[in-house]
């Protein structure tokens, strides 16, 4: 994506070069047309003369973007106009697009290059010009550099060759020793890219950037944002397809801001192409379904080069000050092995390399809904208010390969105050390696886990109060354990059947009365008797994730407390044998 901001304000840039270039050793010597001289610049330069040099200097400038690009693409120029005593210098209605003839002949020979490039603008606007210097010297001083409603297009061909990189500030230098501008802008742009049938666009892109400098020194200065002491960019309605298509990746706005080293987006989203019953039936196996938005994200301590030249998300600190996340599993459908979406797994595996110190996250929402096909219904986990604090999250390999860690804080179903630390081994990545620590430590009844004990786990607390759930779990993407420790006093449970043609789950009467008077302990711990620790072993469920194999470690445990059967409990809770 910044490429393609960065290519945007680099090619009117080259057009203004290839002028000066071409001024410098073209007028200086005079230009001859049927073996007439017809002019020659001086220290004191001839605005008509200059001006009769217009068509000249625009086929100068063709030629000179057919030879660079092998002839790939023609130029067009509506008008070029030149005024010397106010020294300014403006193209109007300029367009550089492919030659198909020539693109599909290269692309037969197996030569098109990755990706083709057209462009248009209707003004291209400087100030400053002292045409003395663009003849006898070798810097450049513009005090305005001003491009007004670019478009800029990209056509993405998965079988061209991948380019060989080149340095564009080298490849200048060469030329000139110097090119600075005091303000460069460029006002309602439009970026589109083209790939495999469909296209991306940004829209209303404005770029601001203040005290532009290219020299030997400047080029290697990582205090400027593409070579500027100051720059703010923007452009809204970013849309992209993401998740194999099935989700719409929507970003209102794109803010950039330096040398503050921040980047802002503004209502980012993930929503699903489809509704939860139609995706569910559109799938053959069981899968996640995900919706997510962020009114806003903040990126601090961006490092510009990085991002720019090798395509590495590297910053300090990402904060996010309110979302909502939710995630829905059908379990009617047949299972499928998800093995290898544990987060950090994910994270290894991302294209784009990140490395970020320091993720902050405040006020968010977590709704995790499970349908059960024995009980026909679904019941959410509620998480809200959630407080995170995410540090060492990396995919670089090599290096200390530091665990990335995550401290948090939430109020489950709403009301209940709960404690969570997370360790996900980096070095271990492959296996899912973590360890995880569950702590709620304030007083609650035990009705208010009902909306999702009861469709899921088909039992209804019906009387007691929790007063402490501690659990401390280590596994991988194949399995947990730990120990589960529940307190509680005077607790009633009822087991829950699903008649058939019934909509409703029905108490199993006989069962529960003797579940309670034979089975179930109704306090832990007893009077006069230690605490109760369920050690707790359970098999992941291959078509669920990582969060409901931590609840279902913790749902396992907590029945087996009780008093459950260890095989009742798994089965209760979901498990494989």
């Amino acid at each position: 994506m910044n490429k393609k901001i960065f290519l945007l304000i680099l090619i009117p840039a080259v057009l203004i070069i290839g002028a000066y270039v071409y001024i410098r050793y073209s007028l200086k010597e005079g230009i001859h047309r049927d073996g007439e001289k017809i002019a020659t610049v001086t220290n004191e330069p001839d605005s008509s003369s200059l001006l009769d040099l217009r068509p000249l200097f625009i086929q100068r400038l063709q030629q000179l973007v057919a030879k660079t690009s092998n002839n790939v693409y023609d130029l067009s120029v509506g008008d070029m106009k030149m005024d010397v005593l106010a020294s300014t210098l403006s193209f109007q209605n300029v367009s550089l697009k492919p030659d198909k003839k020539r693109a599909d002949s290269l692309r037969n020979l197996g030569l098109a290059p990755a990706e083709t490039l057209a462009f248009s603008f209707e003004n291209l606007q400087v100030e400053g010009i002292n045409i003395d210097e663009a003849i006898s010297s070798k810097t450049m001083d513009y005090k305005l550099v001003k491009l007004t409603n670019p478009v800029f297009e990209i056509y993405r061909n998965t079988d061209g060759k991948k380019e060989v990189k080149e340095d564009f500030t080298q490849r200048f230098l060469k030329e000139m020793e110097k090119l600075s501008v005091k303000n460069l802008q460029v006002v309602g742009g439009k970026i589109i890219v083209h790939s495999k049938g469909k296209s991306t666009v940004l829209k209303d892109v404005n770029i601001v950037m203040d005290d532009i400098l290219i020299d030997s020194a400047s080029r290697t200065d990582k205090n400027r944002f593409l070579f500027a002491k100051k720059a703010r960019l923007s452009f809204k309605d970013y849309k992209a397809a993401a998740g194999k298509g099935q989700y719409n990746l929507t970003i209102a706005k794109v803010s950039v801001e330096a040398p503050e080293k921040k980047l802002t987006l503004t209502n980012l989203s993930m929503s699903p192409q489809l509704s939860k019953e139609a995706f569910v039936r559109s799938q053959k196996t069981a899968k996640e379904y995900y919706e997510v938005a962020f009114p806003s994200v903040t990126l601090s301590g961006v490092d510009w080069w990085s991002l720019m030249n090798e395509e590495e998300l590297v910053t300090k600190e990402i904060n996010i000050p309110a979302g909502k996340l939710s995630i829905y599993l059908n379990r009617s459908l047949p299972p499928a092995s998800k093995m290898g979406n544990f987060p950090v797994q994910l994270l290894m595996k991302m294209p784009m390399k990140i490395k970020v110190d320091r993720v902050k996250a405040n006020h968010l929402d977590l709704a995790y809904e499970e349908f059960n096909p024995l009980s026909q219904q679904s019941g959410t986990l509620h998480i809200k208010d959630i407080s995170m604090d995410i540090a060492h999250v990396s995919n670089f390999k090599g290096g200390e390969q530091s665990p990335v860690t995550i401290k948090g804080t939430g109020m489950m179903m709403g009301t209940i105050p709960i404690k969570a630390d997370f360790v996900f081994s980096r070095k271990n990545y492959q296996s899912g390696s973590f360890t995880a620590r569950i702590l709620a430590d304030e007083p609650f009844q035990g009705s208010q886990l009902n909306p999702f004990a009861m469709p899921v786990g088909m039992v209804k607390i019906a009387r007691g109060e929790l007063q402490k759930l501690q659990a401390s779990i280590k596994g991988d993407q194949l399995q947990a354990s730990g120990d589960v420790s529940i307190l509680y006093q005077d607790l009633k449970l009822e087991l829950l059947e699903k008649d058939k043609g019934e909509a409703k789950l029905d108490r199993k009467g006989v069962t529960s009365f003797f579940a309670n008077a034979f089975i179930l302990k109704k306090d832990n711990p007893k009077k006069g008797d230690a605490v109760r620790t369920a050690q707790v072993e359970f098999k992941r469920i291959e078509e669920g994730g990582f969060f409901m194999l931590i609840w279902k470690v913790i749902m396992t445990g907590a029945l087996k407390t009780v008093g459950a059967p260890t095989k009742i409990a798994r089965k209760t809770a979901g498990g494989r044998k």
